[in-house]
């Protein structure tokens, strides 16, 4: 898979997801590693009770470790102290975090509802889930036709007629 292969949608609560397009939070943590390749866009949704696509980032590298390799490595990054860190990653013997750069804020956040009018149906993930480049283009046509750009592949001309304006 390559960065310009599918984009990858991650939810976040709304202060880390602020922490991440403001730069001071730069390591978004998981329990399960995404598939995703340096260089692929993440389209930051802030969930409940935002609701909304907030931004969008650049996946910079992906690590899978231990817990506590994983704090020793990044935590500083995380935008957690070590006693969340620890609850979120109690009883797992891998952990997963995710460097970013690159955050972009939206200038006007994309509601969830018309997220869902631009992508039929669409159900916000509790952690992540991949999007097409179809999908990316309806959803972030700027942020995604830059991204193509800066990774030297042919953007997609408009794909459908479908737009989303936010709100």
């Amino acid at each position: 898979m390559g960065p310009t292969d599918r984009a990858l949608f991650l939810s976040l609560k709304p202060a880390y997801a602020e922490l991440v397009l403001s730069g001071e939070k730069t390591v978004e943590l998981r329990r399960i590693r995404p598939r995703a390749a340096p260089g692929t866009l993440v389209v930051v949704y802030a969930s409940t009770p935002v609701r909304a696509v907030v931004g969008t980032c650049i996946v910079e590298a992906i690590g899978s470790e231990a817990p506590a390799v994983i704090w020793n490595l990044h935590g500083q990054r995380t935008g957690v102290c070590r006693s969340e860190f620890n609850t979120y990653f109690y009883g797992r013997t891998i952990a997963v975090a995710i460097t970013v750069g690159r955050p972009h804020r939206l200038e006007r956040p994309i509601s969830l509802d018309a997220v869902r009018q631009g992508l039929d149906c669409f159900a916000p993930p509790q952690s992540f889930r991949y999007l097409t480049p179809v999908q990316a283009m309806v959803l972030v046509p700027e942020q995604w036709t830059a991204h193509c750009i800066r990774a030297g592949v042919p953007a997609l001309s408009q794909p459908t007629s479908v737009s989303i304006t936010a709100e």
